[in-house]
């Protein structure tokens, strides 16, 4: 499913991580970065999640596979964002690297990645049709899971209100499969 964010090559996604502050070197296991839209069209699926694994300590991670999806909240939590939290809807912070980020668990009920670890993130409460990281930050476990939406997903809506989100049903059931259970790092780098 196309989205708007070009397709950064391999070592592109691994340098631009590298170069994260919360970057602290390559650990043995399976990561996920995102890569969020500047376009930020409004609930629509328009990010990507490159897949890679490190199989030896130190060493560069190897790309598996190429997501759709969303790092943003869709319509419900952007519009009607106080059924979830009177400041606003949560917007994940870009630009982070969170270790063992997600674990493999169950969410409504579905299997998923439930958020293992904080997480730095901003209130969007202005309603303007844009999940913008600003005012106070706040770094805690707010239950931003990484699931899947529907069979093949268009629009964002309720699918999001601060989670990670596949929005092709076999992409997210393949990328489980590959997981293997294993917990996975996490990275959100701002689209450049």
């Amino acid at each position: 499913m196309k989205t708007n964010v070009r397709e950064y090559t391999s070592l592109e996604i691994i340098e631009r991580v590298e170069k994260l502050p919360t970057f602290k070197g390559w650990a043995v296991g399976k990561y996920t970065f995102w890569v969020r839209s500047n376009e930020d069209q409004f609930n629509k699926f328009d990010d990507k999640a490159y897949n890679f694994e490190v199989m030896a300590e130190g060493k560069r991670p190897v790309f598996h596979s190429l997501n759709s999806g969303t790092t943003n909240a869709g319509a419900a939590g952007l519009k009607d964002y106080k059924k979830y939290n009177t400041l606003g809807c949560a917007i994940l912070k870009a630009d982070t690297m969170v270790y063992g980020s997600h674990t493999y668990g169950v969410s409504k009920g579905k299997v998923a990645y439930r958020q293992a670890k904080p997480w730095p993130f901003f209130r969007d409460g202005n309603k303007n049709n844009k999940s913008e990281e600003i005012g106070k930050e706040y770094n805690e476990i707010i239950h931003a899971h990484q699931h899947r939406a529907g069979v093949a997903s268009q629009n964002i809506d309720n699918w999001s209100v601060a989670c990670l989100v596949r929005n092709v049903e076999q992409e997210f059931e393949d990328w489980l499969t590959w997981m293997h259970k294993l917990p996975v790092n996490t990275a959100i780098l701002k689209e450049w």
